[in-house]
């Protein structure tokens, strides 16, 4: 199981919580790679570059990573949302398995 919905392993029978908690793994993964992608562009607009073309490719540069750097923290933000909201589910799905059928 990926993680995503509609992926092997996810059905209707398998718990909301669950699925919740992939959903978060997901975010979390993406913003990790995210974070990968602006060090790395971070570390070449550090590079010292002396032509026009060059200056104004370092400020695209940091352009995109402040960009980045704001996506990350919203998608980090919705998976803290979503643990939080799992765990709501799985305080329901626990009462309701006490009450039965």
């Amino acid at each position: 199981m990926d993680g995503t919905p509609g992926a092997a392993g996810w059905g209707p029978g398998e718990a909301a919580s669950r699925q919740v908690a992939g959903m978060e793994a997901a975010l979390e993964r993406h913003a990790e790679q995210l974070e990968g992608i602006r060090r790395h562009a971070l570390s070449v607009s550090l590079l010292s570059w002396e032509s026009p073309a060059g200056a104004a490719f370092r400020a695209y540069l940091t352009e995109r990573c402040t960009e980045l750097s704001r996506t990350i923290d919203l998608l980090d933000a919705a998976a803290g949302e979503l643990h939080v909201y799992g765990g709501h589910l799985l305080e329901a799905e626990a009462l309701q398995g006490q009450a039965g059928p």
